[in-house]
């Protein structure tokens, strides 16, 4: 009797080990439908707005034959010899980050600084610099790390505030600048001290001191050349600083470090290369393209609701990466501040740790409220407590900012709760203060998830309508905006906007390729923070 009820157990539990397998696999195959059904749904509808965008039927088979033997061919070819060497794989993708990452920074601080006006960012710019610079500097010879790391911050809050109470009295005076001065004074400067601690920290203070001096005097000697023949080198001083130098100094020193990779950094040269080359054989050969929506003259002029071939969105996309930006500063700092003040300061029992789980708790639902709300917040907020007027860049980017903040608190917390406590107590052992323990050893572990959380906050913002729509913002503009109390409006209001149109070629041309551009706008910030948190990643 014991033996059958030994065989009895034995086939109840090899039944139920395959009822789990299956079930198992029946889960498996589910998540495998589901992700499937997701990948599909988006790809068609990409390529329907693609479709429209582009309109690749109305190019000849030879222009396909033609940037398909310039462009993709080379290209190809090139990545595909890149990707079975190692190092060559490495420069390679290095080049086409810093190149192409250099180029939407040199793009979006000049047209942020022409809008904002390059005077204000300058004064703020000083203001909120110089004195955590002060502060730094007597660190540094005092050898003092206890108060000193906490006061950085605290320095350059103080320093943009009395920037804001007497901007009345600085900006008459910086206003007797040139304007290429400015422009010096808000890209060359920063990227020159930039460059020279990088260099510091990689090899000496001396060959530090160098590269900064060459930043500097390369920066003056343009602006004396394009001044010597009559060119405002306002707009050249920001390519020159934010885009030669950091591109020359990562290629050349991949160049002269990595030589088993060094011809890596062609493949961004092939590629725009090939462009060139095709665009010039298509000209001169006369060769029929794209009759595309997606030209320049979308992105460069004023809106036309008239003519959809004169229509354009430079204003809205100068005013989402305004609005954005500036979201981004007022939220991100906040947000990740009070992520860490509960998580690493507040109290975890007594009055003050109920307070601290009531806020979480508070927070964490906040991130599920529908953005409409949020408008009527920032529309009571800005307009009918602070006064502010309709549909400008500060209610716009405060109503924003205030959408986001639980999403950028909700991921700091979960990103700094975790780091080990085994890292903090090792800290504390060695004699580290709790400010020294969280920039030293929190911060660097907690960085690629708290960059993450930004990646999921800055793509619900861009996207944004119903609370700009709620505080007035316009969803027409034919200026970008000119300051942060001045009126702007952004690309989501202005498809919104277009999609009513009665011309079809608004709608099924005007509308996609918009769309197309607030994508890319999108994927280029998100690749940003993305390319951030891994290089935090790679180094952890």
């Amino acid at each position: 009797m014991a033996l059958e009820q030994d065989s009895g157990d034995q086939l109840r539990d090899a039944s139920g080990t395959r009822l789990r397998r299956l079930k198992g696999r029946l889960f498996e195959v589910a998540l495998l439908g589901a992700t499937l059904v997701g990948i599909l749904s988006l790809v068609v509808l990409f390529g329907y707005i693609s479709f429209d965008a582009f309109q690749p039927l109305t190019a000849s088979i030879r222009w396909y034959l033609l940037y398909f033997g310039t462009v993709v061919t080379p290209t190809a070819g090139f990545t595909w010899y890149a990707r079975r060497h190692p190092a060559v794989r490495t420069a390679n993708a290095k080049a086409y980050a810093v190149m192409f990452g250099a180029l939407t920074v040199t793009l979006a601080m000049y047209v942020i600084a022409d809008s904002v006006s390059p005077y204000d960012v300058l004064i703020y710019l000083l203001f909120g610099t110089v004195p955590p610079l002060v502060v730094s500097i007597y660190a540094h010879v005092t050898n003092e790390r206890t108060y000193t790391g906490p006061l950085m911050p605290i320095a350059a809050g103080v320093g943009l505030a009395v920037a804001a109470l007497f901007y009345g009295v600085f900006r008459p005076f910086m206003g007797i600048l040139a304007q290429w001065i400015a422009y010096f004074g808000i890209t060359t400067l920063p990227v020159a001290g930039i460059l020279g601690i990088v260099v510091t920290r990689r090899w000496s203070p001396r060959r530090g001191v160098i590269t900064a001096t060459a930043v500097l005097l390369g920066t003056v000697l343009v602006a004396g050349g394009l001044l010597g023949v009559g060119i405002d080198p306002s707009f050249w001083i920001v390519v020159f600083s934010a885009f030669v130098v950091p591109v020359g100094y990562v290629l050349g020193s991949t160049v002269l470090t990595e030589p088993a990779g060094r011809i890596g950094v062609l493949g961004p040269f092939v590629l725009v290369g090939g462009v060139l080359v095709g665009a010039t054989l298509e000209r001169q050969l006369g060769i029929q393209g794209l009759e595309s929506f997606l030209t320049p003259a979308l992105l460069l002029n004023s809106w036309d609701g008239l003519h959809a071939s004169n229509a354009g969105v430079y204003p809205q996309i100068v005013g989402s990466i305004v609005v954005v930006g500036f979201m981004a500063l007022l939220a991100f700092p906040v947000g990740i501040s009070a992520a860490v003040y509960l998580e690493e300061y507040a109290p975890k029992s007594g009055w003050g740790g109920w307070l601290a789980t009531l806020l979480e708790v508070n927070i964490a639902n906040l991130a599920g409220v529908p953005s409409v709300v949020y408008g009527l917040l920032g529309l009571a907020l800005f307009r009918n407590t602070f006064g502010f007027g309709t549909g400008i860049v500060v209610s716009a980017s405060g109503t924003l900012g205030l959408l986001i903040l639980p999403i950028v608190v909700v991921s700091a917390q979960e990103a700094i709760r975790s780091v080990p406590d085994s890292l903090r107590e090792a800290s504390y052992g060695m004699g580290a203060s709790r400010w020294q323990t969280l920039r030293n050893v929190v911060f660097p572990e907690a960085i690629p998830g708290i960059l993450t959380g930004t990646i999921l906050a800055l793509a619900r913002a861009i996207g944004e309508t119903a609370p700009l729509v709620i505080i007035a913002v316009a969803t027409t503009t034919y200026t970008p905006p000119e300051g942060l109390f001045s009126s702007a409006t952004a690309l989501p209001l202005q498809i919104f906007a277009a999609r009513s149109n009665v011309d079809p070629s608004f709608r099924h041309g005007i509308v996609p390729a918009t769309a197309v551009v607030l994508l890319v706008l999108m994927l280029v910030m998100n690749a940003t923070a993305v390319a951030v948190r891994n290089r935090y990643e790679q180094d952890i």
